[in-house]
């Protein structure tokens, strides 16, 4: 049996112009040609062109299809098995949307239609999540905040209210309603981690650059930077206990001045522990410099007093509560120092 061209596209339900392009490329070449020229194609030729139409329907490029059709040693088993593997990570992606939408669609029953922009803040802060976030660690603190948020919503917003009165009346970060109000604040964040110091950085961080979040939370970087400046006061003076009079001078002129320095460089760290980097790498070993200079830079360059802070810090639960640095993350940065040839102390 011999088609030409024209019966072939009306069967197959492809254009002639499609078929002509796969002849054009090599991709499905005519057996034959009538005695006027017509390309002529026989059963070879349409057993060809239904493989290329099933792999088409796998997402293939011509181009790959050609490859598998002329090697048939190469077999069909790895590019089903990639198709499988691209269709889990779409089923996933739509399923990770669907659960978006659903959570919005719950915001929008309960309370009046919002406005465009109340739409696109509540959809970007929810997508926010994933990006900072495994899945796992997203069902985790969501199964954490479940009835959690509800609880504290009106100790949240009046928390937020008094951050905003403090900074609008000029309040240090120093004085001692600022320093409760710091420590209320990491305690709930924390508890929304589930005590998980890991994930505590994780959502300071993205508070610190989602903007979608700041219009939510109504709390923006510089309340952020007020909270964790108070933060760093409260902790301030845990240290006396450790230190003599003019070490607590030589603290209170560079401790506070490091703080907004150590969220970044703990959670690059963090990411590097999470991603089975070596504590000797180059990229570690970079990192392990930074926290050393930052160490000592908040002891205001004395060795001495260096060490006396690491003591502290290691006996003291209140100075690593909120910190973002847990044990295991602790021990990583320490190996990762001993690996320099003039290791330091960590904290």
């Amino acid at each position: 049996m011999l088609l030409k061209i024209g019966e072939l596209a009306r069967r197959t339900g492809l254009t002639v112009r499609a078929l002509r392009h796969y002849g054009d490329i090599g991709l499905l070449v005519p057996s034959g040609r009538s005695v006027g020229g017509y390309r002529l194609y026989d059963r070879k030729d349409i057993a060809r062109l239904y493989r290329i139409q099933a792999l088409r329907r796998l997402d293939l490029s011509l181009a790959e299809i050609q490859g598998l059709l002329d090697n048939a040693a190469n077999g069909l088993s790895e590019v089903v098995a990639q198709q499988v593997t691209q269709l889990d990570r779409e089923i996933k992606q739509a399923t990770a949307l669907r659960t978006h939408l659903l959570a919005l669609q719950a915001q929008l029953k309960a309370s009046e239609e919002p406005a465009v922009d109340d739409w696109l803040v509540a959809l970007e802060s929810m997508v926010a999540g994933s990006k900072y976030f495994s899945d796992d660690e997203l069902h985790q603190m969501k199964t954490q905040r479940d009835g959690f948020n509800d609880a504290v919503a009106p100790e949240r917003a009046a928390l937020t209210a008094t951050l905003h009165g403090l900074m609008a009346s000029g309040a240090s970060p120093q004085s001692q309603p600022a320093q409760a109000l710091a420590q209320r604040w990491i305690a709930l964040l924390l508890e929304e981690a589930g005590g998980d110091e890991g994930l505590l950085i994780k959502l300071y961080t993205m508070h610190w650059n989602e903007r979608a979040l700041h219009s939510m939370t109504g709390i923006d970087q510089a309340g952020m930077t007020y909270i964790s400046h108070a933060m760093a006061h409260g902790r301030l003076q845990l240290y006396a206990a450790y230190c003599s009079a003019d070490e607590m001078a030589t603290l209170r002129d560079h401790y506070v001045a490091q703080t907004d320095a150590w969220p970044p460089l703990i959670a690059e760290v963090r990411r590097q522990l999470l991603r089975g980097v070596a504590p000797g790498s180059a990229d570690m070993r970079t990192l392990a410099r930074q926290w050393q200079a930052l160490s000592l830079a908040k002891a205001g360059g004395d060795i001495a007093l260096q060490s006396k802070l690491q003591v502290a810090f290691n006996n003291e639960p209140a100075l690593r509560t909120g910190s973002g640095i847990d044990a295991a993350l602790a021990a990583y940065v320490q190996q990762a120092i001993d690996s320099l040839e003039a290791p330091e102390s960590i904290q």
